[in-house]
């Protein structure tokens, strides 16, 4: 290739690259035969291989149980080739499907509206931060002092250029609830929206997110929410939330090394002139047969850029068909049978590990739902040497996690448990840290 461009070397061939920011050593080694690159990728693969480890990890993406059902529907070309649907007449299984989408979240969160989907959480609250100012035109947002790092990071990004500002709150030091009397101190006439919590980033089910709406004045509630848990906590709309995101991977995705995941959105029905994304909504053609169009379009790329109330230029249609054929398959039985045995294996978790000396599971008295923290007075580095060793994953640090990982939390990692978690999971994580404290 080479010598037919005229070049001498591959250095030549990438000649227009700054030198400063030119990467000096590929290590690309002699060429390989077919066969030979094959067994190199499936050996490389095989390093990714995780038969055989329990898996504790969690705090955003989940080791749930994915009924096959849900493979085989994605995998089918009708769905997996499928993009935007701009004509309806030829799409109209994508829009059908993408409607029920949006009917069965928003019964699963009770809210009035769902969009057809976003990237995934931590941009869907991004957007609902953009949306709540788009509504009331005001510019202050409190939001829980313990949020994710990362999550917070993506909200601001996506706040840049508002002029918002970002005012946190606190929590009961013994529940691990809200703090009340803090939100109402903090509250103003400026107050554009307050972001709760459920379950926090704490883990903990927090029940004074129902009491928000009592003091929220003009200001718009944000509920960013794990849908699973709706299988037995209250929904955000039941307590007055105007906006509500959630992150959909546990409904019916793997966990993919990180992705793709599913931005759930949904709002209350007089704000969905504010909205982001799109809208599906059902109607009946000339012999009046039903029918499905894209109904709402207020993406830069459908109307003039000024009107536009989001640039998101693709959406997560096949994730959210993942997730309308999960819940079609396990029904609103099996979600909260699903979400109960969470409940259960967590505090099972925190009877196990709180009877180890030197650790405590047991830092908040309020309910955990997948994410447990527990304080283990044990070196970062020793702790993951031996649970790789012992083949767990599991163990994130809370100040790796939490914007603000202090007091209780300074020292605590998280273990996360889905109905998956088995009680020799649970033995064989014991055993590990007996052995490292």
């Amino acid at each position: 290739m080479l010598e037919i461009l005229g070049k001498h070397s591959t250095d030549d061939l990438f000649s227009d690259i700054p030198e400063e920011i030119r990467k000096k050593d590929f290590k690309i080694s002699g060429g390989l035969s077919e066969y030979e690159l094959l067994n190199y990728a499936s050996e490389t693969a095989e390093l990714n291989r995780a038969d055989g480890f329990s898996n504790f990890l969690g705090c955003g993406t989940y080791d749930r149980i994915v009924p096959s059902i849900v493979d085989h529907v994605l995998s089918k070309t009708e769905f997996l080739t499928s993009y935007t649907p701009y004509q309806a007449e030829i799409s109209q299984g994508m829009l059908q499907a993408l409607f029920e989408y949006q009917s069965v979240m928003s019964d699963l969160l009770e809210m009035d509206v769902t969009n057809s989907s976003m990237y995934d959480g931590f941009t869907a609250l991004g957007e609902a931060v953009r949306m709540a100012h788009r509504i009331n035109g005001k510019k202050k947002v409190l939001y829980p002092e313990n949020i994710y790092r990362r999550k917070m990071s993506v909200m601001e990004n996506y706040a840049h250029g508002l002029g918002i500002e970002f005012e946190p709150y606190g929590f009961e030091e013994k529940s691990g609830f809200i703090d009340l009397a803090d939100i109402s101190e903090k509250i103003d006439d400026g107050t554009s929206a307050i972001i709760v919590e459920n379950p926090n980033s704490y883990g903990i089910l927090d029940e004074n997110v129902t009491q928000i709406e009592e003091m929220k004045r003009n200001a718009l509630l944000i509920a960013y929410v794990d849908p699973v848990s709706l299988g037995v906590i209250k929904p955000p709309g039941s307590y007055g939330a105007d906006i509500a995101v959630a992150e959909g991977q546990q409904l019916g995705l793997h966990q993919n090394f990180g992705g793709p995941f599913l931005g759930i959105f949904s709002f209350r029905k007089e704000y969905v002139r504010r909205s982001p994304g799109r809208l599906i909504g059902k109607t009946v053609d000339a012999d009046g047969r039903d029918s499905y169009v894209m109904t709402l379009q207020v993406r830069e790329q459908h109307i003039r850029r000024q009107k536009a109330m989001s640039n998101i230029c693709s959406n997560q249609a096949l994730m959210a068909v993942a997730a309308l054929t999960y819940l079609a398959t396990v029904g609103s039985e099996g979600i909260r049978n699903v979400a109960g045995q969470t409940i259960i294996k967590s505090k099972a978790l925190r009877r196990e590990l709180s009877s180890i000396p030197n650790v405590d599971a047991s830092l908040f008295s309020g309910t955990s739902f997948s994410d447990v923290p527990v304080r283990i007075d044990v070196e970062r580095e020793r702790l993951n040497d031996l649970l790789l060793r012992k083949r767990i994953f599991g163990g994130i640090p809370a100040d790796d996690l939490l914007l603000h990982a202090g007091g209780k939390m300074s020292s605590a990692y998280f273990f996360s448990v889905t109905e998956k978690t088995t009680n020799e999971d649970l033995r064989k994580l014991k055993e590990a840290l007996e052995e490292v404290v």
